[in-house]
């Protein structure tokens, strides 16, 4: 294992902290602000491309936030996962499940027997991103040499945003993708106005709840509760123990 890995790179203070989350919020809210100056170009892709980029600004102040909750050190493996889109997708999804949002009261009651039928342990595809933003990712960059003892059984959809399929998608938005026959194989016209107003609705959801955590975290949800408290835990296993075995 490379100490430089894991030693911080530096005690970045509270003040800079918020500083440079404040600033990422603010370039995810300077984003979805060109949203709509593009709101009446089709098809949509260029759109969802920036709200795409959005999320994970405002995911980036999370991984910051989490910082200066003193969850994760600033070491060049999590400056890294700053700096990595995957990861930064792996965090929106926790995000999400921290934000109780529903479109109407069946989906509502449906995320409520979620919660009960949990219990005390995070939800299977929610505790999946967790273990393979702090495993898979921020683990590996840390020690590379080893595997596990038995695979986890990592939920689909987490697996999905692990394996690069959601930023594949992002980048379908951008690019006439060529098959080996040279023929085209998708261009930007695939992206749907669904899909671009679903992911706009979700980045707002994401700015939303990283102001208010910044104003007053004690009021947040029991679910923030929770997760925050698994990612401590987490976090404060994989310094402590080696959950994983050198080949």
């Amino acid at each position: 294992m490379s100490m430089a890995a894991v030693m911080p790179m530096a005690s970045p203070s509270p003040v800079q902290l918020l500083k440079t989350i404040n600033a990422c919020i603010e370039n995810g809210d300077r984003l979805l602000e060109e949203y709509y100056d593009l709101e009446f170009r089709n098809p949509p892709s260029s759109r969802f491309y920036l709200v795409m980029i959005a999320q994970e600004e405002f995911a980036k102040a999370f991984i910051l936030f989490l910082i200066k909750e003193s969850i994760l050190h600033l070491t060049p493996s999590v400056l890294r996962a700053i700096n990595d889109h995957v990861c930064k997708q792996l965090v929106g999804m926790i995000m999400d499940y921290m934000i109780l949002h529903w479109e109407d009261i069946d989906e509502l009651k449906a995320e409520i027997d979620r919660d009960f039928d949990a219990g005390d342990q995070m939800p299977n595809d929610v505790g999946s991103a967790m273990e393979i933003f702090c495993y898979e990712k921020i683990g590996r960059w840390e020690a590379n040499n080893w595997v596990w003892d038995e695979a986890p059984k990592y939920d689909a959809s987490a697996q999905r945003i692990a394996k690069g399929k959601i930023d594949s998608h992002k980048q379908d938005a951008l690019y006439v993708r060529v098959g080996g026959d040279g023929q085209i194989r998708s261009t930007p016209k695939i992206i749907t106005e669904d899909e671009t107003k679903s992911a706009l609705e979700r980045a707002n959801r994401f700015k939303r709840f990283m102001e208010s955590v910044l104003v007053d975290k004690d009021t947040c949800s029991p679910r923030y509760v929770k997760a925050m408290n698994a990612l401590r835990i987490l976090f404060a296993q994989k310094q402590g123990c080696a959950p994983l075995h050198p080949k």
